[in-house]
């Protein structure tokens, strides 16, 4: 049923319906008329306002917000757990004194009429900024609206038998707007119920009277061209290609050696013609949303996609994380639960607490403070969505946290998350990835928001969890997964068929494999945004994030003055955006532009002779994890060539020198750029066309990369 809020008394319409009625006597219907006609109205009319007002409303109650997109506007309500389809400025409030509007004065020729109206019949209602705005402009529906709101209150007040309180000649004047505005009236109150037999009837049809579904189907169109290097690599079966079959093969050591994992190898010294077809791909989510008390949610969604093999990001592809497109999951078409969390307020409405027993990042807490962090909607690059600060830990299983709203421009939020929290054996606290994340977001104008956040963090193997920026700064200097030599095995004068024999397989130049070295992470964030005007929005955030290692090295004398350390890493980030909203008048659409760097190593050590392994994670949850090494070769380990063509392992017995051991925790020597652009096209209130492309230099912050290039065409539903 339509609120009273929306027929009570504003602006204009408040005004001159009150001086019609204090002046009664003297106003005839001619003056009536031509006072109505002098108004402008070019509003559109109330009745077709509140049309798309209440659509909007069941619309909304019918949306799930499958991802938050944090813009200016949804930053300013922590107890807002969905939208509802009114804007804040929109909404109107019944005051009961004229002292509550800040902008009526008793000076104002209006002040009379309107402290008779409110302390009379209680028909005037202000904005929630404590606001009257009684220089608006109405039309005569919006008129006849306020009209309706005060005829109910007569009839209230004489239904309770106090109609001595109604003055004789407002009711003389009550009688001769009605018949004036006969007409509006009955066209109000015609909508009025048709709207209200909608809802009935779409309550009634309604999926569940608890729990409503909804779903966001994203088809996109994507290619790529450039990236030759990094991309061409040949993706190999474990323990395969020249290192293993050739160098390691001795008649006295007949079976073949391996190393400690059972991942791919990648072979970069003897590359292809990068795979870089054009494809159709699809993620699809299901979401269902409940509430038990109106103001909480309990959520659970449910995704499949087809961007199998890691996409572009496949080594025989692009092989860089910088090309991965934002709404790309390699889910083979299978469904998988994808998120389940339960948000209720306390306190007043000013705290909202979250328990997410799957699906936890730590942006399910922390505003990411960007309007392009939406799968669907948002930007269409991976890095674009948001800082990578807030994606430290990667996906992980469970997590809580809150949002407190500690004064209108301030805001606190905390959250703590782990992955594997369902193993008995590691538990909430013990498990091998954890990250804990506070973030202060304060708005200290009506159009500037800005965000500080912390994490802390803990890593089993070292890596972070991006997947946004250079294999080398996911895992702070290749250290995890690695091998480096030891003095048994690698010291002057042990003979070639001892080390083969070594446990790492990498015995000839790195006989100790030193496993996952776990870390600890910190890391520091900022974000703004900046609306400088309605339609231009102005973004920026950035970060660093400190790596330190828990373990020190052995101290063996062929590691020279790495020996006995700790490795570190400190990683770098950054982005500039640009968007313009409703360009060419088309409300709805949106232009990006976005400029950044994505995560750096700028400082690492010590630099150790070392054998690293292929960088083989998953990104999203579920997706099958996919090698990655930027043709670094570093990486390229198995491989006869290095990634530019010379000897990297000669055959045994000859002379030639060898490429091996490679090197550990050493920094990123070049400088990776992003630029971007998109726009976003809104053919409804369910349907988005996206086309864009983004631009990556040196990708995998290395100078011998080429250039690569990512387009798509992206078309959003959401029903």
């Amino acid at each position: 049923m339509i609120g009273i809020k929306y027929f009570l008394l504003t602006g204009a319409s408040a005004i001159v319906f009150a001086l019609s009625i204090s002046m009664a006597k003297a106003i005839e219907q001619p003056k009536i008329e031509e006072a109505l006609q002098s108004i402008n109205t070019s509003v559109a009319q109330l009745s077709e306002k509140e049309s798309v007002k209440l659509e909007k409303n069941l619309q909304s109650n019918l949306n799930i917000d499958i991802d938050a997109e944090q813009s200016i506007d949804r930053l300013t309500n922590v107890s807002q757990l969905k939208d509802d389809g009114n804007s804040p400025e929109d909404n109107i409030e019944q005051v009961t004194s004229v002292s509550q509007l800040s902008d009526v004065q008793p000076s104002d020729w209006a002040f009379g009429a309107l402290q008779s109206l409110i302390e009379r019949y209680g028909v005037i209602a202000g904005y929630p900024n404590g606001t009257f705005r009684g220089n608006r402009a109405m039309t005569r529906y919006e008129f006849a609206a306020g009209l309706n709101a005060a005829l109910d209150k007569i009839n209230q007040i004489i239904a309770a038998g106090t109609e001595n309180n109604v003055r004789k000649e407002d009711l003389v004047t009550l009688q001769k707007l009605q018949e004036e505005f006969a007409a509006e009236l009955a066209t109000l109150r015609g909508r009025v119920d048709t709207l209200e037999a909608r809802t009935a009837e779409i309550e009634a049809q309604q999926f569940s009277t608890t729990t409503i579904m909804n779903a966001e189907v994203i088809f996109a169109v994507s290619s790529a061209f450039g990236g030759d290097p990094p991309g061409g690599c040949r993706v190999l079966d474990d323990d395969t290609g020249y290192f293993f079959e050739n160098v390691t093969q001795l008649p006295s050591n007949p079976g073949r050696s391996g190393d400690q994992n059972t991942n791919p190898e990648v072979d970069c010294g003897d590359r292809r013609e990068p795979a870089r077809n054009t494809v159709f791909s699809h993620l699809t989510r299901i979401g269902l949303q409940s509430s038990f008390t109106g103001k909480d949610v309990l959520r659970t969604y449910l995704t499949t996609g087809n961007f199998d093999d890691g996409g572009f990001t496949n080594p025989e592809s692009l092989n860089t994380y910088m090309a991965r497109l934002s709404h790309q999951a390699g889910l083979n078409n299978k469904v998988f639960l994808d998120l389940l969390e339960y948000r209720f307020p306390a306190f007043d409405d000013k705290v909202v607490f979250s328990v997410i027993p799957f699906g936890f990042e730590l942006s399910s807490v922390l505003s990411a403070n960007s309007p392009y962090f939406d799968i669907g909607r948002g930007s269409i690059s991976r890095f674009g969505q948001l800082n990578p600060v807030l994606r430290i830990g990667g996906p992980m299983d469970a997590g809580v946290g809150f949002d407190w709203l500690i004064a209108d421009p301030v805001r606190l939020q905390v959250a703590y998350g782990t992955r594997d929290s369902g193993d008995f054996g590691e538990g909430i606290f013990g498990a091998d990835h954890s990250a804990l994340g506070v973030q202060l977001v304060v708005r200290p104008t009506q159009n500037i928001v800005t965000g500080i956040s912390y994490v802390n963090a803990y890593s089993s193997d070292g890596s972070l969890g991006t997947y946004t920026g250079s294999v080398n700064a996911e895992t702070a200097g290749l250290w995890s997964g690695s091998s480096i030599p030891n003095d048994q095995f690698n010291s002057p004068g042990v003979p070639f068929g001892q080390q083969v024999n070594a446990p790492s397989g990498f015995g000839p130049c790195c006989a100790n494999y030193i496993g996952n070295l776990p870390a600890q992470i910190n890391a520091v964030g900022g974000s703004l945004q900046w609306r400088v005007t309605d339609n231009l929005t102005l973004g920026a955030w950035g970060g660093y994030m400190f790596t330190n290692f828990l373990e020190a090295l052995p101290n063996d004398d062929v590691l020279g003055d790495s020996a006995g350390q700790k490795p570190y890493g400190t990683s770098a980030t950054y982005l500039f955006s640009l968007g313009i909203s409703d360009p060419f008048g088309r409300e709805g659409d949106l232009f990006g532009f976005l400029f950044g760097m994505p995560p750096k190593l700028v400082d690492a050590g010590p630099g150790t002779p070392g054998t690293p392994v292929p960088f083989f994670e998953q990104v999203v949850r579920e997706e099958d994890p996919t090698p990655v090494t930027d043709n670094n070769d570093n990486l390229n380990t198995v491989s006869q060539f290095t990634t530019d063509g010379q000897p990297n392992l000669p055959p045994p017995g000859s002379n030639l020198p060898s490429n091996l051991p490679k090197r550990v925790g050493v920094r990123d020597r070049a400088t990776s750029l992003h630029f971007e652009v998109f726009y976003r096209f809104r053919v409804s209130d369910n349907v988005w066309i996206t086309p864009g492309f983004f631009v990556v230099t040196n990708p995998g912050h290395i100078a011998d990369n080429d250039t690569i290039f990512v387009g798509t065409l992206r078309t959003t539903f959401r029903f």
